[in-house]
């Protein structure tokens, strides 16, 4: 019986490992990584490794350029290829405004989905708060003001249904599109 119970532990303890890793590793964004390797090698004048870094991550910087800042992709290549270390960095905080736009929109697509668009919300603010650092004190203070905006506007499903808010999908467009323009506009 001692065994029995032995071994439903063992296996009980190696399911939830499991699962802590994989949820663990869903975090995993494509954008902070690729940036940190590309800044690592324009760090050490090595351009070659920061192409290498690039077009080993095309399919995700065309997907953001194709789906949300159109000059994303070209703009990038063609800064690494000229080795313009400046364009580059302005490239890869573009690539973070791209990234709070694709957040919203996955937001603006689950609105009625509490549980997802939250988790979108945390990802744009995850990459907000990478992008402030380069934004200038105005344009930081505007998006942060409409960003916390759109999180109201998602609404409070509440606890069991006490001092629940429903979703706000008109309030929650119309923040998202000053975003929109202000993040196109950097």
């Amino acid at each position: 019986m001692k065994s029995l119970f032995r071994v439903i532990l063992v296996l009980l303890f190696t399911y939830t490992a499991a699962n802590a890793y994989s949820y663990a590793a869903a975090g995993a964004e494509v954008s902070i990584d690729a940036r940190e390797a590309i800044t690592k090698a324009l760090n050490a004048n090595d351009f070659k490794e920061a192409k290498k870094v690039f077009r080993a991550n095309r399919k995700h910087y065309q997907y953001l350029s194709n789906s949300f800042i159109d000059t994303l992709y070209d703009g990038l290549d063609s800064a690494i290829f000229n080795q313009d270390k400046k364009e580059v960095i302005k490239f890869l905080e573009i690539s973070y405004a791209a990234e709070i736009l694709r957040r919203l929109d996955g937001a603006s697509q689950n609105i009625k989905t509490f549980n997802i668009t939250k988790v979108m919300l945390a990802k744009a603010n995850k990459f907000y708060k990478l992008l402030s650092v380069s934004l200038d004190k105005k344009t930081d203070k505007i998006l942060k003001k409409h960003l916390r905006a759109c999180t109201a506007a998602i609404g409070n499903p509440g606890l069991f249904g006490v001092g629940s808010r429903p979703a706000n999908l008109k309030e929650f467009k119309k923040h998202e599109n000053i975003i929109n323009e202000l993040l196109l506009s950097i």
